[in-house]
């Protein structure tokens, strides 16, 4: 089954394991044993979502929002992006430029490379020249000494305020488009590769397999790698 073609099915938790309401020849959710392709498609999996997130933060940008929404939209939509890029220790499967875009022009490197700028120096670190403070004094020449009355400093940090900033995260989002549509075949492909590994096992094959757990993480948990 695609990916644009699967189902989406209710659950419920009781006592941390995971019962499946609208599948109604199922009587059991087990839990998989996290070997190599079953943790790449958990990540593959969370990419999507912040993707998928990242894509929704940028629809609702729009030049009726005031500045400081689309600021916020934007930047989240830039974090979540990049996040699913680079070395993670908690998320070891993480996405390849090089992978995601090739057989594209190279004014799409040119886009992600511009966009993990602005993230790396503007909003998540502050060495870029999008952020700047400038000092100076206010002076009255006609009076006797002293002359400076006021020392004024001025912060600017606008970004995406303008009609084309809000125009140029058009070649973001089909960036992000793009991320989406790599990231879903993966799935499917990783998808089929579980189904031919467990699809012809007999049922005792299972029997050590553990019931599908979630719970959510202690605060000592919080932090630990995810597996």
């Amino acid at each position: 089954m695609k990916f644009s073609e699967m189902k989406s099915y209710r659950f419920e938790v009781i006592n941390n394991t995971i019962h499946i309401l609208d599948y109604p020849t199922a009587d059991k959710v087990l839990e998989l044993p996290n070997d190599r392709i079953v943790k790449r498609l958990k990540d593959m999996c969370l990419h999507w979502y912040d993707l998928m997130e990242a894509k929704s933060c940028l629809e609702a940008v729009n030049g009726t929002n005031a500045a400081l929404v689309n600021r916020a939209l934007a930047q989240n939509a830039i974090v979540l992006f990049y996040k699913c890029f680079g070395n993670s220790e908690f998320r070891d499967n993480s996405l390849k430029r090089d992978k995601i875009l090739a057989g594209l022009p190279s004014s799409a490197k040119d886009v992600f490379d511009y966009y993990k700028n602005i993230r790396d120096k503007f909003i998540v670190h502050d060495e870029s020249r999008h952020a700047q403070v400038i000092t100076g004094i206010i002076l009255e020449t006609a009076k006797t000494p002293p002359f400076v009355d006021t020392v004024n400093t001025v912060a600017v940090t606008e970004m995406f305020t303008t009609e084309s900033e809000l125009q140029g995260l058009q070649s973001f989002y089909r960036l992000v488009t793009v991320a989406m549509s790599w990231t879903e075949n993966a799935i499917d492909k990783l998808s089929d590769k579980i189904k031919e590994t467990y699809q012809s096992k007999s049922l005792s094959f299972f029997d050590d397999f553990l019931p599908l757990r979630f719970s959510a993480p202690t605060k000592e948990e919080m932090f630990q790698k995810r597996y």
